[in-house]
C-alpha cells in the first residue's frame, strides 16, 4: 500500500459510510432474528435432529445455487441486485411472521422458508463482494472491510442483547418484523450509494444464444480459476473440512443451552453477545497481523484455537444448572472461537479480494464460497441422524479434536495459501 490507511481515512469516504451503515443495520436485524428463529425451531420440534437438519438446509442453496448465480450477477448491476434481494428477503420474512401469528407454522414450512431465503442470499453474496470494490479503493480495502466487520459485530452484539427483551415483551413475530424492516432500510441505503468503478452491462443487442454462451463461458472461467489456482483450491479444501467439523457447534446451539448447560434461551443470548464481542476483537486484531504472518500461519494458528475451545465447550456440563458459571464458561469459549475464526475469515477474504481481478470477482468468489461450504449440509444431515443416538456434547468434543489434528497436518504439509497474481489467474481462466 502507498499509504498506511487508518479507520478515520476510510470514514472520509461518504459512499463507504452509506455502505457501512447498510451493513450494520442489516446485521442488527439479523442478530435479533437469529435468536428468535433458533429458539423457535427447537421449541416447536424439541428435536436436535430438526435443529441440525434446518441448519443444513440453510446453507444448501449457497452451495448449489451460488456457483450458477455468480456468472449471472457478474453481468448485472451489483447495486440493483443487492437492493432487489434485500427487498425480497424483507417481504418473505414478513410473510413468515404473518404465518406464525396465524399459527400455521410447522417444521416443514420453516424448512421451506429457510431454503427460499438462502436461495435469494445466493445472489446477494457475489454481488456484495464485487460491490465492495465499487465504494472502496484497493488501498482502503483492509481498513474498510475490517471496520465494517467490527461495527457489524458491535451491532450484532446490541441486537443479540435486545433479542431476549423483544421476544419476551413483544413476541417472536416482532423480532422477525424488525429484521424485515432492516432489510428495507439496508436496500434504500445501497440504492442511494454512488459507485466509483461499476458500470452497467448493456446486453440489449445480444441474442439469447449469445447470452447462453457468455454465461457458460463465465461459469467455466470461475470454476477454472478455483481449480487451477492452487492457493485458492487449498483454501477451499481446508475450509470444506473445517466447516464439516464445525457443524455440530453451529447447528446444536439450542441443545447446548438446554441439554449440556441446563439453561434456557437466555444462554443463546449470552452466546450471541460473546460471539459479537469476539467478532469485534478479531476484526480489530486482524489488520495488525496482516503483514506479520503468512496466510498459512493465520489459518493454522487461529484455526487450532477454534478447535481447542470447541473441545472445552462441552466440559461446561459440570456446571449444569449454574447460570452465572455457565454463562461465563460458555461465553468465554464462544468468544475465543469467534475471535479466532473472524481473524481467519477476514484475512482470507481481504487477501482474495485484493488479489482477484475485478472482472472475475463475482463468479470466482461465488465458486469459492460455495465450495468452502460444500460439506456443511452433508455434516448437518449426518448430525441430524447421529444426534438421535449420540449426545451433542460428545459430537462437539470429538469434532474439536479433529479440527486440531487437521490443522497440525496442514502445518507440516507443503500446502500453499498465497493467492496467485492476476496474470496467473487469467491464464487459469483461459485453460477451459
Amino acid at each position: 500500500m502507498t499509504k498506511n490507511f487508518k479507520y478515520r481515512d476510510v470514514l472520509k469516504n461518504r459512499e463507504y459510510r452509506k455502505f457501512l451503515l447498510s451493513s450494520i443495520i442489516n446485521r442488527f436485524g439479523d442478530s435479533i432474528d437469529a435468536i428468535a428463529f433458533t429458539w423457535l425451531v427447537y421449541s416447536i420440534t424439541s428435536s436436535s435432529s430438526w435443529s441440525a437438519l434446518i441448519f443444513g438446509l440453510n446453507v444448501l442453496p449457497n452451495i448449489i445455487v451460488q456457483p450458477f448465480a455468480g456468472p449471472i450477477v457478474e453481468k448485472m448491476n451489483k447495486k440493483k441486485v443487492i437492493v432487489i434481494t434485500d427487498l425480497l428477503r424483507a417481504f418473505i420474512i414478513s410473510a413468515f411472521a404473518f404465518m406464525y401469528v396465524k399459527r400455521v407454522i410447522n417444521p416443514y414450512i420453516m424448512a421451506g422458508f429457510t431454503l427460499l431465503i438462502t436461495t435469494i442470499e445466493s445472489f446477494t453474496l457475489p454481488a456484495s463482494g464485487a460491490f465492495t470494490l465499487s465504494v472502496l479503493k484497493k488501498e482502503e480495502l483492509t481498513c474498510g472491510m475490517s471496520l465494517s466487520s467490527s461495527l457489524s459485530s458491535a451491532f450484532k452484539l446490541i441486537g443479540t442483547g435486545c433479542a431476549g427483551v423483544i421476544i419476551a415483551k413483544l413476541g417472536v413475530q416482532a423480532a422477525m418484523f424488525i429484521d424485515a424492516t432492516t432489510f428495507v432500510i439496508s436496500g434504500i441505503l445501497i440504492y442511494f450509494t454512488k459507485t466509483i468503478n461499476e458500470t452497467p452491462v448493456n446486453n440489449e443487442n445480444e441474442s439469447g444464444n449469445e447470452n447462453k454462451e457468455s454465461y457458460l463461458k463465465m461459469l467455466k472461467d470461475g470454476l477454472s480459476y478455483v481449480i487451477h489456482n492452487r492457493a485458492v483450491f487449498n483454501i477451499c479444501l481446508v475450509s470444506i473440512f473445517m466447516n464439516f467439523f464445525l457443524v455440530p457447534l453451529n447447528s446444536l446451539q439450542a441443545p447446548i443451552a438446554d441439554d449440556i448447560y441446563g439453561l434456557g434461551s437466555e444462554l443463546l443470548s449470552v452466546i450471541g453477545m460473546a460471539c459479537s464481542i469476539g467478532g469485534i476483537v478479531g476484526s480489530i486484531i486482524m489488520p495488525k497481523i496482516t503483514d506479520k504472518l503468512s496466510t498459512k500461519k493465520v489459518i493454522v494458528y487461529f484455526g487450532i484455537i477454534v478447535g481447542i475451545f470447541m473441545y472445552l465447550l462441552p466440559l461446561g456440563k459440570i456446571f449444569k444448572g449454574n447460570a452465572v458459571v455457565g454463562y461465563v464458561f460458555a461465553g468465554s469459549c464462544f468468544f475465543m472461537m469467534v475471535a479466532a475464526a473472524s481473524i481467519v475469515s477476514g484475512f482470507v477474504e481481504i487477501h482474495f479480494v485484493k488479489n482477484c481481478d475485478e472482472k472475475y470477482l463475482s463468479r470466482s468468489g461465488a465458486v469459492l464460497n460455495a465450495t468452502s461450504m460444500a460439506a456443511t449440509p452433508i455434516g448437518a444431515f449426518l448430525v441430524s441422524l447421529i444426534s438421535v443416538n449420540i449426545s451433542a456434547e460428545y459430537l462437539i468434543a470429538v469434532c474439536g479434536i479433529m479440527i486440531v489434528v487437521l490443522l497440525i497436518l496442514v502445518l507440516i504439509s507443503t500446502f500453499d495459501f498465497e493467492i496467485s497474481k492476476r496474470k496467473e489467474m487469467n491464464n487459469a481462466a483461459q485453460t477451459i
